[in-house]
């Protein structure tokens, strides 16, 4: 009987030493993933000899690699506290792509706390048991009663200084003079300059188990679509996993991914492009990751494990046409300066989203009147290396 398509699914373990495989558990390292596909590249040279007639002999097959793809949607651990380290199994290839997990597991402060004089609009001045050291709040999702109440309170932090004054990604109605703050229990992954780990891996497609050892991330993308009536996707990442394969196997007992939660859709939310609330059809963020295979002889597949070698950050948003009044997006290229993206969606408590660029560079941008209405396209670009873009789920009290 032919193998049924629909039994696929992946394990993810991170490796302690680059290249030594760890190996997955097949009830806890489960990730439920879209669109999985699992090849087996050849690795071939032509070498040309000559035959004593016209027709030459094909390439000499060396080596394999394996290279793994998928789409993860974005749907929370749950629960009224962040999971340990390590324990959400989707975080692990973000980890892979060069994030950092971050895990604020109580509050700060632990009640909500009065803010401090001096706030403007874009900014808020931290109550007395805030820390002055500078950055330390940088890319973390923070609850702000005068925005409002529940997803409307929430917004992120771009950087704090020595005065613990904080800069956030929306504008406020009024300035940020009264009300309280508090860092919420959150479970982030933010850019870093650390070098990422490598993966080990199990695919089983049907009755078929290929596992993977060495695996860095080829490809990653981050996506918030925005969900309504014309549009109907949701978020994700999108990945690539490159590296040399460990076992190929017959396996008649694949296992079952965890269903997990619903998946909250980009709505009901927030859009704040430049301090600038924004409509729009997409939000994405393409790592333009490279991967790298150190060559060594001593190595049964010639080379050492795949290294993730560099990433390139383009944000590319399409949003709805506004007056430049509201937005001037030409005099930002012009410029060349530094603004933040944000957006917030959730279904509930641990299962609430933000996707945060602290600075983007913005390049020009084009009208596009090909649909009912006009829109504009048009890219960003992230040259910092440290918490500039973060993907952060939300551990509210309440919402």
């Amino acid at each position: 009987m032919a193998d049924s398509s629909l039994l696929s699914v992946i394990g993810i373990r991170v490796e302690t030493t680059p290249g030594v495989r760890n190996a997955p558990d097949p009830l806890l390292d489960l990730i439920t993933v879209a669109d999985l596909k699992p090849t087996i590249d050849g690795q071939t040279v032509d070498i040309r000899e000559f035959t004593g007639s016209i027709h030459r002999p094909g390439p000499k097959v060396v080596g394999k690699t394996l290279t793994i793809t998928g789409r993860v949607l974005l749907r929370g651990p749950g629960g009224a506290t962040p999971p340990a380290a390590d324990a959400w199994a989707p975080g692990r290839i973000m980890r892979a792509a060069g994030m950092s997990e971050v895990i604020v597991s109580t509050a700060i402060p632990a009640a909500p706390e009065a803010v401090g004089a001096g706030g403007t609009t874009t900014a808020v001045a931290l109550g007395s048991t805030a820390s002055s050291t500078v950055d330390l709040y940088k890319a973390k999702m923070i609850l702000l009663s005068a925005l409002g109440v529940g997803k409307a309170g929430l917004t992120m932090i771009r950087s704090n200084d020595g005065t613990k004054l904080a800069q956030i990604a929306e504008t406020a109605g009024t300035a940020l003079s009264t009300g309280n703050w508090q860092l919420i229990k959150q479970l982030a992954y933010v850019l870093s300059p650390a070098t990422p780990p490598t993966l080990s891996a199990d695919v089983w497609i049907g009755k078929r188990k290929i596992s993977g050892v060495g695996m860095a991330v080829s490809s990653f993308k981050l996506n918030a679509p925005t969900s309504g009536r014309d549009s109907q996707d949701v978020p994700s990442y999108e990945f690539t996993i490159t590296g040399d394969i460990s076992a190929d196997a017959d396996d008649s007992s694949a296992p079952t991914p965890p269903a997990g939660l619903a998946v909250p859709p980009f709505r009901d939310g927030k859009l704040w492009i430049a301090n600038k609330q924004l409509g729009g059809s997409s939000l994405s963020v393409d790592f333009g990751a490279q991967v790298g295979y150190p060559p060594n002889p001593n190595k049964k597949s010639g080379n050492d494990s795949a290294q993730l070698t560099e990433t390139t950050r383009t944000v590319d948003l399409t949003l709805n046409q506004t007056s430049l009044t509201n937005w001037d997006h030409v005099a930002a290229a012009d410029g060349q300066g530094y603004y933040p993206i944000f957006a917030l969606w959730g279904l509930g408590i641990g299962n609430l989203f933000s996707l945060f660029i602290s600075d983007a560079r913005f390049n020009y941008r084009s009208p596009d009147n090909s649909g009912a209405f006009v829109t504009n396209t048009g890219q960003a670009y992230v040259d910092g290396v440290d918490r500039t873009v973060a993907l952060v789920i939300g551990f509210p009290d309440t919402f």
